[in-house]
């Protein structure tokens, strides 16, 4: 398009990259008549961009991130093309504002606020250096804002896009630290096809479900719910484990059977996805998914 013209060409990959990220969208009000515009997509998506995102163009998907978070996503708003890339004249407020450092405090605010939500130092501090990185987008001194904004109503569980981006970081930090990728069959119910999935040693199915990133993470999360979020107060991540493997897996514990005796037809092999995790002597592991899902959320009195 004819007013989206960035100074340089990009890398096959990143342009692929901008393609998840960005819609392009013709003839929208404030382009001086019939431009075009870009609209980046709803937050969750680029979040989801982020973690499946290469090496190659981790920065750029990250920086994506960033800059959607300061326009005020996920109600993913429109604005002209020439305010986001150098190519045109115009934007040139915006184009300012989306450059220079960041003052320290605001990165220990920022780094303080993501352990206060439950992750590690390590993590934490992963995240304020993909934030903080050349090109990010962040504007001075308002990375801690953007932090907040990514969190979005982390009260009542509904992140958007903080929680993907540190499992992100998670993730390349455990395999930083020599943890391996664990293999196991995911038996598909009535009669479909098995699939092979791949997760980190040390994730639960259910997190490889959400926010997994290798082989079969996405097969899995299209039949794993978890509508406690984890806390093991539901029965819908239930899964069957083989026989064969089931002493090697181990028992659940009493709080776990609880859950499990209102789980969709349990069976003695029986396990709940969040309390399954991983490990290098599971290899080669089977399990198999059930038919149906008593989810218990769907019956409560909420008038």
């Amino acid at each position: 398009q004819a007013s989206f013209r960035p100074k340089r060409v990009l890398p096959s990959h990143c342009r692929a990259m901008w393609g998840r990220l960005l819609r392009v969208v013709p003839g929208s009000p404030g382009t001086g008549g019939g431009g075009t515009s870009v609209a980046i997509r709803p937050l969750p998506v680029v979040a989801a961009a982020v973690a499946a995102a290469p090496p190659a163009a981790r920065r750029l998907a990250v920086a994506a991130l960033a800059q959607a978070t300061q326009l005020g996503l996920p109600r993913a708003p429109v604005f002209g093309a020439s305010a986001w890339c150098c190519g045109n004249s115009g934007g040139g407020s915006r184009r300012r504002a989306f450059s220079g450092g960041l003052v320290g405090g605001d990165q220990e605010e920022a780094q303080a606020f993501i352990e206060e939500r439950g992750y590690s130092r390590e993590i934490a501090a992963g995240v304020v250096d993909l934030l903080t990185a050349p090109g990010s987008g962040v504007p001075r001194g308002s990375l801690l804002d953007t932090v907040k904004r990514m969190a979005g109503r982390w009260e009542v569980g509904l992140d958007a896009g903080l929680e993907t981006l540190c499992k992100s970081v998670e993730q390349d930090l455990a395999l930083s630290a020599g943890k391996i990728m664990v293999k196991f069959t995911v038996q598909t119910p009535r009669g479909g096809k098995p699939f092979v999935c791949e997760g980190l040693e040390g994730m639960s199915l259910k997190e490889i479900a959400e926010h997994g990133t290798r082989q079969g993470a996405d097969q899995l999360a299209e039949y794993i719910e978890c509508a406690c979020s984890g806390v093991m107060a539901c029965s819908t991540c239930q899964v069957y484990v083989d026989p064969a493997w089931f002493s090697k897996v181990g028992q659940p514990s009493e709080a776990e059977e609880d859950m499990l005796e209102c789980a969709h037809e349990p069976r003695e092999t029986s396990r709940l996805g969040c309390q399954i995790r991983l490990r290098t002597d599971l290899e080669g592991m089977v399990v198999a998914i059930p038919d149906g899902a008593n989810n218990m959320f769907d019956h409560f009195p909420f008038e």
